[in-house]
């Protein structure tokens, strides 16, 4: 599950722009311009979220590692 949730902002933003673009090419009513709009700033929410744990993941580990060096004798 982890390698995919960093995967999920580019599959959704992938997503959206694929179902614009039919839409587009189809007859042009504008009816999809609005949904378009409003879900296309959770592509960027996704893409926080998904740094946002990569960052906390690190550090933890620059935590562990700084304890591990502590504790190690000299």
């Amino acid at each position: 599950m982890k390698m995919i949730a960093h995967w999920l902002p580019a599959a959704f933003c992938a997503a959206l722009s694929v179902i614009a673009l039919s839409a587009e090419t189809g007859r042009d009513s504008g009816a999809w311009r609005p949904a378009f709009y409003c879900f296309l700033p959770m592509c960027f929410v996704f893409l926080a979220l998904a740094t946002s744990r990569m960052q906390r993941e690190m550090d933890d580990l620059r935590r562990q590692v700084a304890e591990l060096q502590q504790k190690k004798p000299s």
